[in-house]
């Protein structure tokens, strides 16, 4: 296993190692993460990490979900090793607050403890949404990541227990874990074990509709929480919009450059330089092979069987920030000019 973490005696070395010049401040200054945006996937988390890209005190490394730490998310971790993570800010100027865009860290129950080992003072971020709405989103993203065949939502939801057990699983699919809907979308009980972890002065909890209908004030309290400096921004960029592949064929071969293990190495060293300079290739390619396509529409005996098996999940997050989500428990009627909202900078 890699040093432990916080391994002081480790930094030196990989510095004397690799000839780098090395500074007092570096020594002493603890290891990143400083802060993570840990979830929910599907909540606004790709807006908000690329708006905070643009801020001059903060460096979010061109691999936007490294997912380190999410031990248990085998197939979703393209950075396997301390040394590896750690390289990622390498060019993080040291006024800079260091940031961790893993999207699955929050339904992870290694991620949050194991970061918080290493790094104490961590805040965390958390978004979080409808979970029906969430779950049709977080359906049709692992059918664009080919983890999922199933392209109807009900069909995918009812496959769950068998997919636990390793049955009805694609040939493509290298994440089972991300095909268990009902988990990935209880973030009541995930914010729950996030309280329980992280004190109250590290941690922040958003809303996805918080940060349509109101995003100067989203910024405001993400920018205060951090403790930078406010820079104005009214808008968060543009974020991931409702597609499917054109081609599977094409998505094969643009997971295969993704995932190939010398190919992958060589990507884990040159994405930090190339995204600097505003190079996305494989980024490029996947997104030109998608499309737009309608959400799905959700029989009504379906869309009441959701609202039920999250009324508790819902009613828990109700209770721990302290907020009113009623209109999740009423209808789980897709919000169609939410979920098609895009995001745009003004700054």
């Amino acid at each position: 296993m890699a040093a432990p973490f916080g391994d002081r005696a480790h930094t030196i070395r990989r510095h004397v190692r690799s000839l780098e010049p090395i500074s007092l401040e570096a020594v002493m200054r603890h290891p990143p993460p400083d802060f993570i945006l840990a979830g929910a996937p599907k909540c606004g988390t790709t807006a908000i990490y690329k708006t905070l890209q643009l801020h001059k005190d903060l460096y979010l490394p061109g691999i936007k979900e490294p997912h380190y730490f999410a031990f248990e998310y085998s197939g979703r971790r393209p950075v396997v090793s301390l040394e590896a993570y750690d390289r990622l800010y390498r060019n993080a100027a040291e006024s800079q607050l260091r940031g961790d865009g893993s999207v699955m860290y929050l339904s992870s129950e290694e991620a949050i403890p194991a970061i918080v080992r290493r790094c104490p003072e961590v805040k965390a971020i958390a978004s979080v949404r409808n979970p029906i709405d969430m779950f049709i989103s977080w359906h049709n993203q692992c059918v664009k990541n080919l983890d999922e065949d199933l392209l109807e939502p009900e069909l995918a939801w009812r496959a769950q227990a068998d997919r636990a057990a390793g049955k009805r699983l694609s040939g493509l699919c290298h994440d089972p874990r991300a095909l268990q809907y009902r988990i990935i979308c209880s973030v009541g009980a995930q914010v729950r074990r996030l309280f329980e972890i992280v004190p109250p002065q590290q941690r922040l909890v958003l809303v996805y509709e918080d940060l349509q209908e109101n995003p100067r004030i989203s910024y405001k309290r993400i920018v205060d929480f951090l403790g930078v400096h406010d820079d104005g921004r009214a808008d968060f960029l543009r974020e991931n919009v409702y597609s499917r592949p054109k081609s599977i064929t094409a998505a094969r071969l643009t997971r295969s450059v993704r995932e190939h293990p010398f190919l992958k190495n060589i990507r884990s060293q040159l994405k930090p330089f190339l995204n600097r300079h505003g190079i996305y290739a494989v980024e490029w390619l996947f997104a030109r092979n998608l499309k737009p396509v309608d959400k799905p529409a959700l029989s009504e005996d379906f869309r009441m069987e959701l609202i039920g098996e999250f009324r508790d999940d819902i009613a828990l997050l109700e209770e721990l920030l302290e907020r009113d989500f009623s209109d999740w428990r009423k209808s789980g009627k897709l919000d169609a000019q939410a979920e098609q909202s895009v995001y745009q900078s003004r700054g």
